[in-house]
């Protein structure tokens, strides 16, 4: 019996492609540029494709490989995503106080995963924010978005935040959303969903 022909997987648009490499390109420049400007003194190494980290922070024991199994997790996501990511030294000028884990495009990022309650969303933000504007979540617990966004909304409302933007995976569901810390402090507990207004795919511009 004749076999139907397979269906064909539309290719993409050349000009779609060309855009694409452009963006990666201009990432890792960014990236390429701020971490190298932070660290001027740091030497490089690549992991994988559009991953970096720094030479001195190459694990030396288990609970170093084990921390940096975790943010390389966050990282692939964002590096599939087309960004460039250069995982940051761990040492720090002052004792007790630790740098942000990444730079992604740009942008000085700290990384972290919800595996609990969402309790758990506001604790591990506002641990986050203490460091930086640039958040990314990687939520492995079963939580729904517009809990999360509640969550956080009234964490950031309560502070008053409005500079910072939200990166968040659900691991679930494979979504991947942006929020402003402005949109998300402007909802109050109960409104609507923030994210049913803007939940953007883009890892934002930073500010140079």
């Amino acid at each position: 019996m004749e076999q139907p022909p397979k269906a064909q997987t539309p290719e993409k648009p050349p000009r779609t492609e060309c855009l694409q490499d452009q963006r990666r390109e201009e990432n890792a420049r960014k990236a390429k540029e701020a971490a190298e400007g932070l660290y001027p003194h740091e030497k490089w190494e690549i992991l994988e494709t559009g991953i970096y980290i720094a030479k001195s922070r190459m694990p030396r024991s288990a609970e170093q490989i084990n921390v940096l199994e975790k943010e390389l997790r966050q990282a692939r996501i964002l590096a599939d995503r087309g960004s460039t990511v250069y995982l940051l030294p761990e040492s720090a000028s002052v004792k007790r106080v630790k740098h942000p884990d990444a730079i992604v495009d740009g942008c000085i990022m700290e990384f972290k995963t919800i595996t609990g309650s969402i309790r758990q969303v506001e604790e591990r933000y506002k641990e986050a924010r203490a460091k930086t504007g640039y958040v990314f979540l990687k939520i492995d617990a079963h939580l729904a978005r517009h809990d999360v966004t509640r969550k956080l909304s009234g964490f950031i409302g309560r502070k008053g935040y409005s500079g910072g933007v939200i990166l968040a995976y659900f691991t679930q569901t494979g979504e991947f959303y942006q929020w402003t810390e402005a949109e998300l402090g402007q909802k109050k507990s109960g409104s609507c969903d923030p994210a049913a207004i803007r939940g953007k795919s883009d890892i934002p511009k930073c500010p140079r």
